[in-house]
């Protein structure tokens, strides 16, 4: 299982696979509603991060801080992809189509 975080060019469905063993072999929660949950919480943790990054006073708080918002950004990570996982979802294909349609949608009015 660590061999898939070892590798160079980590991708969407390595890290699912990671998760889909890694819920197996430590018997992790798979409830979907509960594990939404446990994201918002991780979110919350992430908006306490970046707060706590925009308030370093001096480069050592800021890397102490950015270190952290990186750990929460991970956790973030983490809850997404096994959601994905819960509902059977190719994340990268996934991720991939939206934004192909992203590129071809208008965000702003054009102006004359």
């Amino acid at each position: 299982m660590t061999d898939i975080l070892s590798k160079n060019n980590l991708g969407l469905k390595d890290l699912q696979a990671f998760h889909h063993d890694l819920d197996v072999e430590k018997h992790f929660d798979q409830d979907m509603f509960r594990n939404v949950a446990y994201l918002t919480g991780e979110i919350g943790e992430f908006v306490s991060a970046v707060r706590k990054l925009r308030k370093a006073n001096n480069e050592t708080e800021e890397n102490e801080a950015r270190n952290h918002v990186a750990e929460e950004l991970a956790d973030c990570l983490a809850y997404v992809v096994k959601l994905a996982n819960y509902v059977e979802i190719d994340l990268q294909e996934a991720y991939v189509k939206k934004m192909q349609r992203n590129l071809k949608r208008e965000w702003h009015p054009k102006t004359k």
